[in-house]
């Protein structure tokens, strides 16, 4: 079980459905994030990608909710690269 996966486990439906436990854990890793060095970030972010296409499916209130995304396959840069790019970028205007 990941660490995001442990953290909605034990959110209310209400924090859920009102976006308060994403804003939550949003905070959370970039304040933890923030305390990193470049290549800390850069470590954290090569451990916490996905291997597999990023999807997932969950229920709620007896619906099964399934996200799937999808990626260009001809694109110019990884995804790692596009990240890495924004994140050193909005680094820059600290």
């Amino acid at each position: 079980m990941t660490e995001q996966e442990r953290y909605f486990d034990n959110i209310t439906e209400e924090e859920f459905a009102e976006g308060i436990s994403i804003r939550r854990l949003i905070d959370d890793i970039t304040d933890r994030l923030a305390a990193m060095a470049k290549e800390e970030r850069l470590e954290w972010f090569r451990q916490a990608q996905y291997p597999h296409p990023v999807s997932f499916t969950r229920e709620i209130d007896g619906t099964i909710y399934t996200v799937n995304a999808h990626f260009k396959q001809g694109a110019s840069e990884s995804l790692q690269e596009k990240t890495e790019r924004i994140l050193l970028k909005n680094h820059g205007k600290d």
